[in-house]
């Protein structure tokens, strides 16, 4: 393991009740998902996948109110939650998002919550 490997911090030390906490959100989990499958993002497009996943749309179909209005709780509320539990790190100079290490424990958790849903 290279010594940057080694600095990622691991989400399975993320005790229980954080992790629902951190995917209690439905924004947060669609941030988690877009990072995922994107990696690394800048805030603005981060705001804009999102807010197109939670209009169930495509971009030019969301409002510009609903963007602003999710760039904001992003910036204010998400990310910065997601990064003080050491899952996503954010570059303020480059305003840029991206998973901060492993997520099998979201994975984990968000499988055991689905199948409690019914999903």
């Amino acid at each position: 393991m290279s010594d940057s490997e080694s600095a990622l911090p691991d989400t399975r030390s993320l005790d229980e009740s954080t992790l629902h906490d951190l995917l209690s959100s439905e924004r947060r989990r669609h941030v988690l998902d877009c990072l995922a499958e994107h990696g690394s993002m800048a805030l603005p497009d981060l705001a804009d996948e999102v807010a197109a996943r939670e209009h169930d749309a495509h971009l030019p179909q969301v409002p510009e109110e609903a963007v602003l209005t999710t760039y904001l709780s992003l910036y204010h509320s998400h990310v910065p939650k997601l990064t003080d539990a050491a899952v996503v790190s954010y570059n303020q100079d480059r305003d840029v998002v991206a998973l901060a290490g492993d997520t099998a424990a979201f994975d984990e958790s968000a499988s055991t919550d689905a199948a409690l849903r019914g999903d």
